[in-house]
């Protein structure tokens, strides 16, 4: 999610953190029986939003779509009062005491039942219905500055089909696994109330519930909850009250955009948002969240990354490269691969690298997984830059949550740009025991790569000239050239 406070015109994106979930051990516990001590019973889904910053908060989207926010530091508890482990998406039931504001000031494991657990999100064959509102709150001094016609050309195209702007990004960029639906999109133009608790205190919930309020008295009940997903397009200025340029509800359906050239008029962020919903983070590099610019979840304007496409599961790995452990890279030899750009097919185009040949590798914090995929600017990659661009990009994730995704389904991998390999050269990965080789172009933006682990020295690796010396594999067929999106059906749903 993006914030306003940053250099020059970038504008870093909010961090969704699961890692705060700190219970009873991360605050202080009230007396919480103490007489006059006033509480309140929520149920629902358990929700997070990062606020970068200014920390994140967590709340509870019940049933009919109201959003109720906990107090701002109060974390839920890590188990239930049966022990069961709660996490982002779970369904509970709760009582807490609440604060001046009429909100949780502490979350109790004794006070907290799990209903259910977390679900899978939806990430394929989806085809959003979204409503668009565009927030008017002239009545506080922040009229805006868009109408539907604009919204709905910057969302479909400037021929409103779906066939550019940003649903053309998210077609490229998933294969056409998600896509905007352009017969059921709508964008209508609201003027909800703007009370204190929005103008001064830019509270997100109160912005959504107010919004949504309008909305279903425009347009009926019926007709919003036929919607999807829901976009909240606040007015021009509101940065100066909001500091950030895009937000979302993890996870959820519900994303917010500022009226600004790093919001709503920037497909990366607006595709950043709405990938938070289904459970990604963004992605680091240098040690920097959001620094890496090879994906729009960090501050690139391209498409994700091979760790978030494949997570997403927008892609598939090279045939025998989707977990390469010690068992299929023998030390010293060299195992060839041929990748195509991931922006030519989602068939084939990554590596993922589990190497158990490291003592840390079974450690819950340091072990890494690795994922290698060759990029090219163009298609959704077009803008992609520097030496992202024509190499092999390496991602760094952690092993223990990537082994096992059903634990962590709203979980951050911390995804990490570390290297990148330009063709006709190697890289040693000394971390773990890896050289990387980028050999020549097989086919048009198809790279041959290999890979190599040693034991104690790069040294009993082969050079990339004696690789390259041995008998060729069969060339891979090449992948279809990318074809121009087909009208989406008129028949829509997730």
């Amino acid at each position: 999610m993006c914030s306003a406070r940053s250099l020059l015109l970038v504008l870093p994106v909010f961090v969704i953190t699961v890692a705060s979930l700190g219970g009873a051990d991360a605050q202080a516990t009230p007396a919480q029986d103490a007489p006059g001590i006033q509480k309140k019973r929520l149920q629902g889904m358990l929700v997070f939003v990062g606020l970068h910053d200014e920390g994140g908060q967590w709340g509870v989207k019940a049933g009919d779509g109201t959003l109720t926010p906990f107090g701002r530091g109060v974390n839920p508890p890590k188990k239930d009062k049966d022990n069961k482990d709660i996490e982002p998406g779970v369904i509970l039931d709760l009582n807490c005491p609440v604060d001046a504001n009429g909100q949780c000031s502490y979350v109790a494991p004794a006070d907290t039942t799990l209903l259910a657990g977390a679900t899978a999100p939806t990430t394929t064959g989806v085809v959003q219905r979204l409503l668009t509102m565009i927030v008017d709150y002239t009545a506080c001094g922040y009229p805006t500055t868009v109408n539907s016609t604009y919204v709905t050309k910057t969302y479909l195209g400037a021929n409103q089909d779906g066939n550019g702007g940003i649903a053309l990004k998210f077609e490229q960029c998933s294969y056409g696994a998600l896509t905007v639906s352009p017969t059921a999109f709508n964008s209508v133009v609201i003027s909800p109330a703007c009370p204190a608790e929005v103008v001064v205190n830019c509270s997100w919930s109160a912005i959504a519930n107010g919004a949504d309020s309008a909305a279903k008295a425009l347009l009926g009940d019926a007709v919003f909850n036929n919607f999807t997903h829901y976009t909240y397009i606040l007015p021009l200025g509101f940065e100066s009250i909001c500091r950030w340029s895009g937000l979302a509800l993890v996870p959820g359906k519900q994303t917010w955009l500022q009226t600004s050239s790093y919001g709503l008029n920037r497909w990366a962020t607006a595709m950043q948002e709405s990938i938070h919903n289904y459970g990604l983070w963004h992605s680091w590099q240098g040690g920097l969240e959001y620094e890496d610019y090879s994906t729009a979840m960090g501050r690139g304007n391209a498409c994700p990354n091979s760790a978030e496409i494949s997570r997403m599961g927008w892609s598939t790995p090279a045939a025998g490269g989707g977990s390469l452990t010690s068992s299929l890279l023998t030390p010293g030899v060299g195992s060839t691969f041929n990748l195509p750009a991931t922006y030519l097919t989602s068939n084939g185009n990554y590596l993922r690298v589990q190497p158990d040949w490291l003592a840390s590798y079974s450690d819950i914090l340091q072990g890494m997984n690795l994922y290698l995929a060759v990029r090219v600017a163009k298609v959704g990659d077009a803008a992609l830059a520097g030496s992202y661009v024509a190499s092999i990009n390496i991602h760094t994730v952690n092993a223990s949550m990537d082994n096992s995704p059903g634990s962590y389904w709203y979980g951050d991998r911390k995804i990490s740009f570390i290297n990148w390999v330009a063709p006709n050269s190697q890289l040693m990965l000394s971390s773990f025991n890896l050289v990387v080789y980028g050999s020549s172009w097989v086919g048009t933006d198809i790279l041959r790569v290999y890979l190599c682990r040693y034991v104690s020295s790069s040294t009993e690796c082969p050079s990339l000239a004696f690789l390259e010396g041995r008998p060729s594999p069969p060339p891979s067929p090449s992948p279809p050239s990318p074809s121009p999106p087909s009208p989406p059906s008129p028949t829509c749903g997730e």
